[in-house]
Order: structure tokens, then sequence, then C-alpha cells
């Protein structure tokens, strides 16, 4: 696998990121907002300034299950974005990487494990690994336990500055006064305590979405786009690894399905897609949900 060259300044700033003396504060700085611009991602990142971005939430290729066009995508690409997410990522910040790896020549590539690996090696903390399932019919595969599990893996730049778990797991035991125990290093329970169960706990890091039509996408026209992120998905995500008014990047932005989650959760966005159509694909879109976010805030102010 071959290796880039890291910047001067990411041995010193790794160090900072890792230990931080006090929860992070910083607020989004970025001076780009609500734009898709249609260019490429390492072109897009390399415009924007040290430190900030909050939150990045992006699906790139899956290896090679897809064409886009005359852009190629390949680890090198791959390691020239990632270098830049490392640093226009603020202290604190998240990126959310959604990727799959393709069967090829008899095997699973392993495409999304060397790319975590990489992502680790610049500085980024491996925060959460989720396991993303959708429920579509496919054929039976002869061979293996169904497909090539999807994943996102998020990573943060030292301490996570914003983390709202999503709690829609309902508990059985909702009300109930339940025990627990705690056990160190040697295995002796060491402390046991009663503990008041809530209605809703927070989800597993196995996360479930019915694809396909309206339940990937409520926009018709999106489909034009061959691989969508389900809205539901980018809409997670985002909730989960960031606060209201924060921008969230999404560098290979497609259909900007990214951007326009942001904006319907009340955030800023801000994208980069390369491939005229799908950009001009994500224009229409994101004119679209800026309508009926205009219509939304008028039926909440009663006007």
């Amino acid at each position: 696998m071959a290796c880039l060259p890291l910047p001067p300044r990411t041995a010193q700033a790794r160090r900072t990121a890792r230990n931080p003396r006090k929860p992070i504060l910083q607020e989004t700085h970025c001076p780009v907002r609500n734009r898709i611009e249609c260019v490429d991602a390492v072109d897009g990142l390399r415009s924007l300034p040290d430190d900030c971005i909050p939150l990045s939430a992006t699906s790139p290729p899956f290896d090679s299950i897809r064409s886009y066009g005359d852009h190629p995508w390949d680890f090198e690409k791959f390691m020239l974005v990632a270098l830049e997410l490392w640093r226009v990522t603020m202290p604190g910040g998240i990126v959310c990487w959604n990727v799959q790896d393709q069967i090829a020549k008899g095997r699973q590539t392993g495409t999304s494990f060397r790319q975590a690996l990489y992502f680790m090696g610049l500085g980024f903390r491996l925060h959460n690994t989720l396991i993303i399932e959708k429920q579509v019919t496919r054929g039976i595969n002869p061979v293996r336990y169904g497909v090539s599990p999807e994943f996102v893996f998020v990573f943060s730049k030292g301490r996570p500055r914003s983390i709202n778990l999503i709690r829609d797991k309902p508990n059985k035991h909702a009300g109930k006064l339940l025990r627990y125990s705690t056990r160190d290093r040697a295995g002796v329970i060491s402390t046991t305590k009663k503990v008041l169960t809530k209605p809703f706990g927070a989800r597993p890091s196995i996360w479930r979405y019915t694809t396909g039509g309206r339940a990937t996408a409520t926009d018709r026209y999106a489909f034009e786009h061959p691989a969508l992120m389900p809205e539901a998905l980018a809409r997670d995500l985002i909730l989960s690894w960031s606060r209201p008014l924060d921008v969230v990047l999404d560098p290979l932005a497609g259909a900007a399905t990214t951007c326009k989650s942001a904006l319907l959760a009340d955030r800023y966005y801000l994208g980069f897609e390369v491939h005229e159509p799908y950009h001009r694909l994500a224009e229409r879109r994101l004119s679209d949900a800026h309508d009926a976010y205009r219509r939304r805030l008028l039926d909440e102010s009663g006007s």
C-alpha cells in the first residue's frame, strides 16, 4: 500500500487532538456555508482553512461497483481526501465514513478496513463502528452468508465535541429498578447498584433501515443517482454528532443527501461534487429542500 507523507504540522496536531486538556467548546468558523460546488473533492477541501469543520458525513464510491463519469476513485485518491479531512476537521470534530467492500476475484476487497486504518494512522480516533443493515431483497449467495457488511466508521479528532445518542430502543423493563454489577480486572464484583430503567435506551451499533423508493429518498428524481445514501441514515448521523447551526460537510456529495438532511436538521451544509450531472441534480434537490424548509419555518411561526 502506497504511503503519502504527512504535512509538517500533523505530528503536533495529532498529539494535541489526542490529549485535549479540557472539553472542546470551539464553535464553527467555516467561511463557506450552504453551498454545493462543482469541484473535485481534494480541490474543494484544499480551499478550506484548517480546523473549521465540526462534522463531515460522506459515502465514497464502494470500490468499482459504480462508475461516476470519468472521475476515477482509487486508494491514492482516497488518501488525499483523508489527509485533507484531517486538516479541516476541528478539534473534537467528527468524520462519518460510510463504506462497503466489493466482492472481486472471489474475495472481499477489504478496502473499508484499509481506509479505516489509514484514517487512524493520520491521528483520528475510531470512536464508533456502525453496521448498516438495509432491508432489501437480494439474490441468495451460494458461497457466503448474505452480502458484504456496510459500515459507517465514526472518526473523531480527539475527544468528540458533541455526542447526542439516539434513544429509540424500547426497554423491556421500563420503569423497573434493576440491579447492575461491575467487576474489576481480577473478575471480582466491585460495585452493585440499582438503576431505574428508562422507557427508551440508546440504539445498538447495528442500524437497520428500509430502503427503496421513498424510504431511501423523498425526491423521486433523486434516483437519477445510482447509489443514494438513505436520507434517514444521513439524518441520524447528523443528529448524533453535530449541533444546530453547525456546518456539515460532504466532500463527495453525489445527489446531496447529506446536505439536504443537514438543512432540514437546522444545520448549515457544504458539499463538493465533481460530476456535473450529479451536481445539477444536487442543486435541484437542495433548491426544493430550501423551499420545504422555508414552508416549515412559516408553519412553525404561525404566519
